[in-house]
């Protein structure tokens, strides 16, 4: 298979930072934990597929290799190796960071996690946050699957495939509920140009100015505008959800709201946000350095994870369940 590489930043570890997120366990990702690869198809100029599979050199220089089924050169080179970059953010800076956690968690700094798995084009992480809301994790991870392969040929559906399919299609054949209608507005936006996606990336805007933004585009509420803030870099505002004050409240041995008491749970959100802005810039990378680093402690290293069992049990009631036990 024709090859690439990729230069990496100091200290770089693609095990550690492609399963630092739960989007490595949904398609067309495929971490191969024997292996160490992470394998999935990436889309060329045309929008044609091209599978990849991507490795990390034992050599002292700690390259990147993109193993492609196909010669790809000029622009389609580029597209590829920039899609790559986005998924490891490898053009971050992680140092800010690590120097701010050392500071606030010692202890967590440790074992936190540095860079953040995220997807080739910030498209799909649009729709990976649509179907990740109101949703338990086994059917986030079962709609993905469905959307490419009966729409994407096996790859992640492009704006134009998207927009091309009827509501009831999507109802039907990827089973996204009433999420069909907004996930296809969004493609047709991307498709017609009247959605620019690289505004919504560029790093001189506000954050605020970025979350009205996002929180403005169909389907995207309060939570999937925050979590779309750090899929872009932006770190200094939470995400919060139900996931969020499960964690806090177990963290913090704080009782937990009842999810009808929306008054008790506007307190325990500021509280949530106050305790994290120890971090700032960084404060969703804060929590969910604790949130991760708990997951692992519950399951093993998140490079070791099988998908098929442990990457399926994130639900909220094992999640519970395990909270009770003391696990």
């Amino acid at each position: 298979m024709p090859t690439l590489t990729l230069p990496t930043p100091p200290r770089f570890d693609l095990a550690r930072t492609v399963c630092s997120y739960g989007y490595f366990l949904l398609a067309p990702n495929f971490w191969d934990p024997a292996a160490a690869t992470l394998s999935r198809p990436l889309r060329l100029p045309d929008g044609s597929p091209v599978d990849v599979v991507i490795s990390q050199a034992t050599s002292a220089d700690r390259r990147l290799k993109v193993a492609l089924e196909a010669t790809v050169r000029g622009s389609a080179r580029a597209l590829v190796l920039g899609q790559v970059a986005r998924m490891l953010r490898l053009d971050e800076d992680d140092r800010p960071w690590r120097r701010t956690i050392r500071r606030v968690d010692p202890a967590l700094a440790r074992v936190a996690i540095g860079r953040m798995f995220r997807s080739p084009t910030l498209f799909e992480d649009l729709v990976k946050t649509v179907t990740s809301c109101n949703v338990n994790w086994p059917n986030t991870r079962a709609m993905n699957r469905r959307l490419c392969l009966g729409f994407g040929g096996g790859a992640f559906p492009t704006p134009a495939q998207l927009a091309a399919a009827s509501e009831a299609q999507l109802r039907a054949h990827a089973r996204v509920g009433y999420r069909a209608g907004r996930i296809r507005e969004l493609a047709r936006r991307v498709a017609d140009g009247e959605l620019d996606l690289d505004a919504l990336d560029d790093p001189r805007r506000p954050t605020d100015e970025l979350f009205a933004s996002f929180a403005a585009l169909p389907g995207i509420g309060p939570y999937a505008a925050g979590n779309l803030c750090h899929l872009v870099g932006r770190y200094d505002r939470l995400a919060i959800d139900t996931e969020t004050r499960r964690h806090f409240c177990l963290r913090q041995g704080v009782d937990r709201p009842a999810p009808t008491d929306a008054a008790a749970n506007r307190t325990l959100d500021r509280r949530i946000a106050e305790h994290y802005a120890a971090a700032d810039p960084f404060a969703f990378k804060y929590f969910w350095a604790e949130l991760w680093a708990d997951y692992q402690r519950r399951n093993g290293p998140a490079h070791a994870w099988d998908r098929a069992t442990t990457g399926a049990s994130f639900t909220a009631s094992v999640l519970r369940k395990q909270d009770a036990a003391g696990g």
